[in-house]
């Protein structure tokens, strides 16, 4: 019990030096949970029905930050073990065997990570129903899912970080064991090697990022992108830690020769340990710039795909229904119901009238005939007005347009030839982009005059779709329900095929598409705060153990003078580098990789990247000036 007490104590009196890894791991233990805790509630997918598992997704994204937070945990020890061999070779020195003081680090370790799990859960309960609400607002789907406290996920959370802090308390324990007494008195005063650059993998390390850009924007002229991503990953990942170990050598050795700005302020002071610190830090500088990458092209790529969500709703789904069963008493009783709603009203119906006709073969050997829904021009100008488009002029007995949406169909044969009881030809006028009614199958529809489709009425079978445009379209759970249920009734004979197939409703392709997308950005934006939290934190560990070696070097200058203004500036200009260096190469693989994905996407890039970068950097600032602040306080021993 005496060396749990003194570990307590140890705790409370560097609260503030634990304070950023305690928050990380709070933060981290937070949004975990959160993730499991909508993974395990029923409602979710019941409510989703009809889109990709929620659960699944969920899950995945829980445990990429399982494994995430493992390194992280892991890493950030490290900078407190450093930290501290100083003190464990003082515990030895008075005599106090390796055993108890490992038990020391032990308990350390359990109590921040016990009291960091504890608060980690209890946040995360609540705001677990926060989180619930923003990510319906994501979807963009009046639903009421009922708020609920899994208990699995809390055992499941408990276990995971329970788990890993033994192991880190392991680790701490062990670390006494293998070090020497004097080396762990001297583990601060170690010098490195000042490091040498290459000018040969400088070269290579800007070739192998650019020739990885390349590679994957050649994506956009019909190369494979599994093929292209995979070179550019690794090529780039290749190219950015060369980068940093090599090619910032000679960019640092440069900003050092020029001697007006060398020589300016305590630039000779920071320049000189960029330099001298540049081989230590190029490892974390490129973890750091290429996790951010990975985060802001994760987000930029879930929000372009939300953002196309809405096109292709509108693209998919014109109307509010398009009902599918011809069927005089099935109309009916749908606009029976529909009259009782009042969430609904009716703002427009109409008919699409059609008949299907087979094209007359041209090539006897071919098995595929082609199919076209014949429509009448005058059908066609009505729907066109209730969309608010255009309509079409007049076109001949012997033309036709051809109607495709979103580029199907934009060859159009110049000729075709009906089969009907006598050959019918017609020549091609246009092509008209538009969807007619609701269907993620493309349209194969072509439009004639109407005497034409007088005639051909006279020899086929007439086919009608019903159309509908209501008010509230996107907010129709109950009403929707009710007509899957009406349409189950009715789905007999020619019409025994699937509800869904039947009915196309705006309500349901909004809430398949939303459902995905919305879960892709709240994923995204979350597992990327997690990331962003905890590289901050592992830079403010790095620098700050950076900063208490520095401190006898920074404490001569304040003996001879220096104003401390200078040294502020000086310390501001070295954290910088650390910081925004990696965000900047960063946010440019970032930005090709979005570049890509927003151009097949259709999305405008430099709105998807306001959107990422903006929040991402601001709380970048954030981490940078705090840590700017403790690295000066050390160093002017006011901490």
């Amino acid at each position: 019990m005496v060396l749990f007490n003194i570990a307590k104590k140890n705790i409370e009196k560097n609260l503030k030096g634990y304070f950023l890894y305690f928050f990380s791991i709070v933060f981290t233990v937070c949004i975990y949970y959160t993730f499991k805790n909508l993974q395990y509630n029923p409602s979710i997918d019941s409510a989703l029905a009809g889109s990709s598992k929620a659960s699944t997704a969920f899950n995945s994204a829980s445990v990429v930050i399982a494994l995430f937070s493992v390194l992280f945990i892991w890493y950030s020890n490290s900078f407190f073990i450093k930290k501290r061999k100083k003190e464990i070779g003082l515990y030895a020195l008075l005599g106090i065997e390796n055993r108890e003081t490992g038990l020391l680090l032990f308990f350390e370790t359990l109590i921040i990570g016990i009291a960091s799990l504890i608060i980690g859960i209890v946040f995360g309960i609540i705001f677990s129903k926060l989180m619930l609400g923003i990510l319906l607002k994501i979807i963009g789907l009046n639903l009421s899912i009922p708020f609920s406290v899994s208990f699995k996920g809390i055992f499941d959370t408990f276990v995971l970080f329970i788990f890993v802090f033994l192991v880190i308390a392991y680790q701490s324990n062990r670390i006494i064991y293998k070090f020497k007494l004097i080396e762990l008195f001297k583990a601060s005063s170690v010098s490195e090697k000042a490091k040498k650059g290459s000018k040969l993998l400088a070269i290579i390390s800007i070739v192998l990022i650019g020739f990885g850009y390349i590679n994957y924007i050649s994506v956009l002229n019909g190369m494979d992108i599994v093929m292209a991503a995979m070179v550019t990953l690794l090529t780039v990942v290749l190219g950015t830690f060369l980068f940093f170990s090599s090619f910032m050598y000679f960019v640092i050795r440069k900003k050092k020769n020029k001697e007006s700005n060398y020589y300016k302020g305590l630039n000779m002071i920071s320049t000189s340990q960029l330099l001298y610190r540049i081989k230590s830090n190029a490892k974390m500088l490129s973890i750091i710039s290429i996790l951010s990458a990975t985060t802001l092209t994760a987000i930029g790529v879930s929000m372009s795909t939300y953002f196309m969500s809405s096109e292709n709703v509108a693209s998919v789904a014109p109307f509010s229904y398009t009902l599918k069963i011809d069927n005089k008493g099935y109309i009916k009783e749908f606009e029976n119901i529909l009259s009782k709603s009042s969430e609904h009203k009716l703002v427009d119906k109409a008919k699409f009238t059609y008949i299907t006709l087979p094209e007359i073969k041209n090539d006897s050997n071919s098995d595929y005939t082609e199919e076209y829904e014949i429509i009448s021009l005058s059908n066609l100008n009505q729907l066109l007005k209730i969309k608010g488009v255009k309509e079409v002029g007049n076109i001949k007995d012997n033309e036709f347009i051809n109607v495709s949406s979103n580029g199907y169909g934009s060859y159009t044969k110049p000729v075709i030839n009906i089969d009907n009881v006598y050959r019918l030809e017609l020549n091609v006028k246009s092509r008209l982009d538009e969807k007619l009614y609701n269907t993620e199958i493309p349209q194969n529809t072509i439009v004639v005059s109407d005497s034409t489709f007088e005639n051909l009425k006279s020899n086929n079978k007439i086919n009608n779709y019903y159309l509908y445009n209501l008010s509230n379209a996107k907010d129709g759970e109950d009403f929707n329900n009710k007509v899957l249920k009406l349409t189950e009734k009715y789905a007999v004979g020619d019409y025994e095929k699937s509800t869904n197939s039947l009915v196309n409703s705006y309500y349901s392709t909004f809430k398949d598409t939303f459902t995905t997308s919305g879960i892709m950005v709240f994923i995204g934006v979350f597992v990327g705060l997690v990331f962003l939290v905890c590289t901050g934190s592992v830079i403010f560990f790095k620098l700050l153990s950076e900063a208490q070696d520095e401190a006898p070097r920074y404490s001569v200058l304040d003996k001879i003078g220096v104003d401390n203004s200078d040294v502020k500036s000086s310390v501001y200009n070295q954290v910088g580098f650390n910081f925004f260096v990696p965000l900047l190469i960063g946010s440019i693989h970032s930005i090709v990789a979005n570049y890509v994905v927003c151009k097949m996407f259709g999305q405008n890039l430099i709105f998807v990247m306001a959107c990422t970068l903006i929040p991402y950097s601001i709380i970048y600032v954030v981490y940078y000036l705090l840590t700017s602040k403790f690295y000066f306080d050390i160093v002017t021993k006011k901490n």
